[in-house]
């Protein structure tokens, strides 16, 4: 297994204290990192030319799990995804975070000034009755709070007894599955750890599409109980939803990609390589707050994801 873990997602900003507030005053987040990166830094890490950037490094207290924040200079007036079309694939859509008393979650963030989307989906899976709701934060960043048995999540997060777990997943609607399950098999040697489906009419309204939706998901990842990627499909008509992948680029705003560390990435861009994906930066040493010096390089899957791989000298 070349990945050692999935750390979370990386958002590119427009307001990169918009984010950290909302990531550490209603998911419990803590910065770990701050950095001002130079115009030759970004470009080895992200293979970007003439930008500079701030970057924020948030974990869960207590995991090894978290968030970077991106904000680029000059910034992009593109933002990836938008709150009337949230069905559309081929981008990461969903920060998923495990709330044990939904309620009290909601009502939490209501306090801090937040509110999710009026529709709120109830559907059953065979390990019981869900909850789901969304924020849809800065920069089109959806969050969502998901509320179930608590001996299922048990096994499938870290942190299960405080108001919110550690980020859970990313999720992303896909177009082409195979693709998708092959790259994250042959480059990152990631597999499918866990299936479900969901028909309930509730969901669809949540999502935001007049369609019948039969969504189907299959998550990739290392374990369970850590951080993995959810590849969905909403069982939509092809002409009921459009790809996202050109505008899933940095620096353009919004959930753009995951950070994930690995054992052997000079191993992992031979992979990269072989497969014929999408290489943004080639393998690099870097230093990066919180690793220090690392090695790193940035790829790209069919789906429109960026993975920065980094590991960790």
């Amino acid at each position: 297994m070349a990945v050692t873990s999935i750390h979370g997602p990386i958002i590119s900003c427009g307001d990169l204290a918009a984010q950290q507030s909302l990531f550490e005053a209603v998911y419990g987040l803590r910065t770990v990192a701050e950095e001002n990166l130079t115009g030759d830094s970004v470009a080895a890490l992200w293979g970007l030319s003439e930008h500079t950037a701030q970057t924020v490094v948030l974990e869960t207290p207590g995991t090894g799990f978290g968030i970077r924040l991106i904000q680029f200079d000059p910034p992009s007036d593109i933002v990836i995804r938008h709150k009337s079309s949230g069905y559309n694939s081929d981008a990461l859509k969903v920060i998923d975070f495990y709330a044990p008393d939904f309620y009290a979650a909601k009502d939490h963030l209501e306090s801090k000034g937040y509110h999710l989307k009026d529709e709120v989906a109830e559907y059953e899976l065979e390990n019981g009755k869900f909850l789901e709701g969304h924020l849809w934060g800065p920069d089109s960043v959806v969050t969502a709070i998901v509320s179930g048995p608590k001996d299922f999540f048990r096994n499938f997060a870290t942190t299960t007894e405080k108001l919110f777990s550690e980020v859970h997943s990313i999720s992303a609607p896909i177009s082409d599955l195979d693709a998708v399950l092959s790259f994250y098999d042959t480059v990152l040697g990631l597999g499918i750890i866990h299936e479900y489906g969901i028909d309930h009419e509730s969901f669809a309204d949540l999502v935001g599409t007049q369609h019948k939706m039969k969504l189907r998901a299959k998550n990739v990842g290392i374990v369970r109980t850590e951080p993995y990627f959810g590849l969905i499909h909403y069982g939509l008509p092809e002409t009921a939803y459009e790809s996202l992948r050109d505008r899933a680029v940095m620096p353009n705003r919004g959930l753009v990609g995951a950070t994930v560390l690995v054992d052997n990435a000079a191993e992992v861009s031979r992979n990269a390589e072989s497969h014929g994906a999408e290489v943004l930066s080639t393998l690099a040493e870097v230093s990066l707050a919180p690793y220090g010096k690392a090695l790193s390089f940035t790829v790209r899957g069919p789906h429109g994801v960026v993975h920065h791989v980094i590991e960790v000298s």
